[in-house]
């Protein structure tokens, strides 16, 4: 009783501004990836709904262990070095905690949703998910952030809009797309060895991104905007490849079979 008289205490604090500012942080980008993912409407709008709320439970989860899991983290050591901390914020607090928990939201959901459980092969649709659990999860942190510095409302916006929304939504469109390019293997064990490639990908990515964002200078600025426009490119190109548009291979020594697992079984239909 007392967990839920903190959320309706909650609630009832939120600001319809900041909030809104919030929702349109992850807007245009939620926008798009709705609007030309080929699954129908009807199914995106549940798998959406599900999935922001599986990205904000994600954040609910961080907050609730992090004191438990890195209990050395209030502490602060007398000398300490800048490297030392921002490897630390930006690789474990940030890269381990948060997309640890994502990826396991993303999968849970992505079985109901995103998983054939006749065929075993990914759908399409675990991109949805792992884009809208991102999302959710952007929506909230932005929410934080965006109510903590309500003097700079504008900047702490478009700060939050242009870097934060896109990265979460980057690295995780990137582990769900390794997800459904594991259905390019026929071995469970070469499966669950290539998601958990993705998994620690997604950590690297986002520490990195961390990496050189944390210490606020201009150079680190560039860098981390270099690292995830090289990431969006990656994206892009898969999505339009295994999701958007379907492309097969054409061979005239040999039959397109590296694609048959492709996005599960609805593809089966586009073999000749």
């Amino acid at each position: 009783m007392e967990f839920l008289r903190e959320w309706i205490l909650a609630i009832d604090k939120i600001s319809p501004g900041v909030f809104t500012l919030s929702v349109l942080s992850i807007l245009p980008w939620g926008g798009l990836l709705f609007l030309f993912h080929p699954a129908d409407p009807s199914r995106k709008t549940k798998i959406f709904l599900w999935s922001l709320l599986l990205g904000f439970l994600s954040t609910q989860v961080i907050l609730a262990l992090h004191p438990i899991l890195w209990p050395e983290v209030n502490f602060k050591p007398k000398k300490v070095s800048m490297l030392s901390f921002t490897a630390h914020m930006a690789f474990i607090q940030a890269g381990v905690m948060e997309e640890t928990f994502k990826s396991l939201f993303i999968l849970f959901l992505g079985f109901f949703y995103g998983f054939d459980k006749k065929t075993g092969l990914w759908k399409k649709e675990i991109v949805l998910v792992g884009g809208f659990v991102a999302l959710g999860f952007a929506l909230t942190e932005n929410y934080t952030y965006i109510a903590r510095d309500q003097l700079h409302l504008f900047t702490m916006f478009m700060g939050r809009f242009l870097y934060s929304s896109n990265i979460h939504l980057l690295i995780n469109l990137c582990f769900s797309l390794f997800v459904l390019k594991s259905n390019r293997f026929e071995s469970v064990n070469q499966r669950i060895l290539y998601i958990t490639g993705g998994f620690f990908l997604a950590i690297l990515q986002h520490g990195v991104v961390d990496f050189f964002l944390i210490p606020s200078s201009k150079f680190g600025n560039f860098l981390s905007v270099a690292l995830f426009s090289g990431i969006w490119v990656w994206v892009v190109k898969d999505l339009r490849k295994f999701v958007f548009f379907y492309e097969i291979p054409i061979s005239e020594e040999e039959p397109p079979e590296s694609t048959e697992f492709i996005g599960g079984p609805e593809e089966k239909s586009l073999e000749f």
